[in-house]
């Protein structure tokens, strides 16, 4: 499960995305668009910024905007960065006290494969394509799945 923090930096993310191009977005901006509490917002940015993944421009006419091109930042990405690792397993081998025993080996091999498929889904998610998913979920022209 991912924590709000990490929930509303790929909110902030979607919303950069979004305004590609366009110039840059205010901290008010992304927080009104996106439902994000402003207080925490700036704390989640100054992050971005840090992981090189937003950058910003200070004065009357400054805000944020992604540092690269959104086709090139994916939702892996900014996980990463309130979540690493992806996949929080503590293992009992690790515990004082605890020998490794073979069916440890057995799940921590599941594990392990369980954070490589979520690494794929995530890291084959990027910005680009989720911003365009909503503009057309947004216009209702996205296809309806209801079988």
């Amino acid at each position: 499960m991912l924590s709000s923090r990490c929930n509303y930096a790929l909110k902030a993310v979607l919303e950069l995305a979004k305004r590609e191009g366009t110039g840059l977005a205010t901290i008010s901006d992304i927080a009104h668009a996106q439902k994000i509490p402003a207080r925490f917002l700036e704390a989640i940015l100054v992050q971005l910024k840090q992981h090189g993944i937003a950058q910003s421009v200070r004065g009357k006419q400054g805000g944020y905007a992604l540092s690269r091109p959104a086709v090139k930042i994916t939702v892996g990405d900014v996980i990463r960065v309130f979540e690493a690792p992806l996949l929080k397993i503590e293992p009992e081998g690790r515990r004082k006290g605890h020998k490794r025993s073979a069916s440890l080996s057995v799940f921590s091999e599941i594990w392990h494969e369980a954070e490589n498929g979520l690494s794929s889904v995530f890291d084959g998610a990027n910005f680009a394509d989720l911003s365009e998913r909503e503009r057309k979920f947004e216009s209702g022209t996205a296809g309806d799945f209801v079988i």
